[in-house]
């Protein structure tokens, strides 16, 4: 998986496995030889909730990439 900054992605939470609730949508930040950094957000237009490091290796064993979350909220019709 090629890692590119500005890009979503889908972290996997390794103390839950089984359940993908858990899991965080991440943007990455910047890059460098060894280490991804990437903030956790809720949708583009929010602020950022955390920011982490993770080794390449790492992120690319845990991550997916995912489409970016919308910051629309969609009422459902009765």
């Amino acid at each position: 998986m090629r890692i590119q900054i500005n890009h979503w992605y889908l972290v996997a939470h390794t103390l839950h496995p089984d359940n993908r609730d858990y899991d965080r949508k991440v943007i990455v930040t910047s890059l460098d030889r060894k280490s991804v950094f990437f903030d956790q957000k809720d949708g583009p237009d929010m602020p950022t909730i955390g920011a982490f490091m993770l080794s390449r290796a790492s992120f690319r064993r845990l991550a997916t990439e995912c489409t970016p979350p919308t910051s629309e909220v969609t009422i459902p019709s009765p």
